[in-house]
């Protein structure tokens, strides 16, 4: 067998770090915001080079704010369609629809 992502071998180095960071967050209780995703969102924000970052729960969360910003910046308008693979996750036609776009299956 070949392995395709051994996430064991990757993550070894920062196991350490990891376990802390995780400790922080369930010592300080903040599962939800607080200063570690506060932390966490300027840190990024630094390392992409731009001045603000918003960190979200999962990627149909991060789908749906790009599709919401794309609108604000009048790049998409209600009702635009938006190609996705006919193969994909539910979250990405979600985004699509929450956003009043039109998902165009391909």
């Amino acid at each position: 067998m070949i392995p395709f992502l051994d996430l064991k071998f990757m993550n070894t180095q920062y196991k350490k770090e990891m376990l802390q960071a995780t400790q922080n967050v369930i010592d300080s209780g903040w599962y939800i915001l607080g200063k570690e995703v506060t932390s966490f969102e300027q840190e990024f924000a630094k390392f992409c080079g731009t001045d603000e970052c918003i960190g979200v729960a999962n990627g149909l969360e991060a789908l749906t704010l790009i599709l919401r910003a794309y609108k604000e910046m009048g790049i998409l308008n209600n009702l635009d369609e938006v190609l996705v693979p006919s193969n994909t996750y539910i979250a990405s036609i979600l985004a699509i629809s929450e956003n009043n776009l039109n998902p165009i299956l391909v």
